[in-house]
């Protein structure tokens, strides 16, 4: 039996999406369909890749190295479908980021981006999802990464995964608090967005839960600043995860575990649903691909 690149499709989203719930429902299929094509892989590699649970499935040390070749070769599928797309493909397309997107995933996008379609002209806006999704709306950009879009029906979200948070502080301040819980955050100076903004909900949802109030705010539309101010000691903050890993490698900033734990949030490829074609397609599968490629988000909204 030969492999299919719709068996590899069904294994890939359900090792990335850690379940087959959640492959099906990316794929547009039923969980049955999806189980019947990576059972008939398993068939075909006489191995099992998954470690099933009620909920979840995880990937077997076997699981894990045929993963890879799947990549490899979905990749490869997908180069040649973009080939086909993009001889014809020119132009520009506006493009729009929130800071952490740019900051850590944007440079491999646009790589890939330019090497599938070199004679695309890029501009590029980064900015807070709000500004963003008031610029999509407006017709300003043609697509767009963020967290949390708008949901009006005029745009279409493409849900690609979970955008993690933490509660970060200096080294340097004396917070001996463990978990931290809101109560703890009482009188601190807490660096964050303004609203409306992605970041500035998730620190007001996450006090609330203990019925506190931000009482010092120092507001700034831009993460690296708000990283400094709090590597500085001069505030604490809630962070997007991929935004710290370096600066957690050097200790200069450390993660304060906490109770209740933070909602990631959803994290999204968003695009005027009128605009539709299939260069957004090639953007989108591109944009996704190295995006979870980079582990920028994670498939498991618990974090547990």
């Amino acid at each position: 039996m030969r492999i299919t690149l719709s068996q590899l499709e069904a294994f890939y989203w359900a090792a990335h999406l850690g379940s087959i719930h959640a492959a099906a429902r990316h794929l547009h299929l039923t969980q049955p369909a999806v189980s019947s094509r990576i059972r008939e892989l398993e068939n075909t590699l006489e191995a099992e890749l998954f470690e099933r649970s009620r909920q979840r499935v995880t990937l077997t040390e076997t699981g894990l190295a045929a993963l890879r070749h799947a990549e490899q070769a979905l990749h490869s599928s997908r180069q040649l479908e973009h080939f086909r797309k993009s001889r014809d493909l020119i132009g520009k397309l506006r493009l729009g980021a929130d800071e952490c997107s740019a900051t850590v995933g944007l440079t491999a996008v646009i790589t890939q981006i330019k090497e599938h379609f070199p004679s695309l002209d890029l501009e590029i806006t980064v900015d807070v999802g709000s500004v963003l999704n008031r610029k999509l709306n407006a017709k300003e950009l043609d697509i767009a990464f963020l967290t949390n879009p708008s949901t009006a029906p005029e745009i279409t979200d493409s849900f690609i995964g979970w955008m993690p948070f933490a509660w970060v502080a200096s080294p340097s301040l004396p917070i001996h608090a463990d978990p931290f819980r809101p109560q703890d955050a009482r009188g601190m100076n807490i660096a964050t967005h303004s609203a409306p903004s992605t970041l500035h909900a998730v620190v007001e949802s996450w006090l609330s839960t203990g019925g506190t109030e931000i009482q010092s705010l120092s507001t700034s539309n831009s993460l690296a600043l708000i990283a400094r101010l709090t590597a500085a000691g001069h505030a604490i903050s809630i962070l997007p995860l991929p935004l710290l890993r370096e600066m957690l490698a050097t200790g200069i900033v450390r993660t304060l575990p906490c109770d209740p734990p933070i909602e990631p949030a959803g994290f999204y490829i968003s695009y005027m649903t009128a605009t539709h074609n299939s260069r957004i397609d090639s953007i989108v599968d591109i944009a996704r691909d190295t995006l979870l490629r980079l582990s920028f988000l994670t498939a498991d909204q618990s974090m547990d």
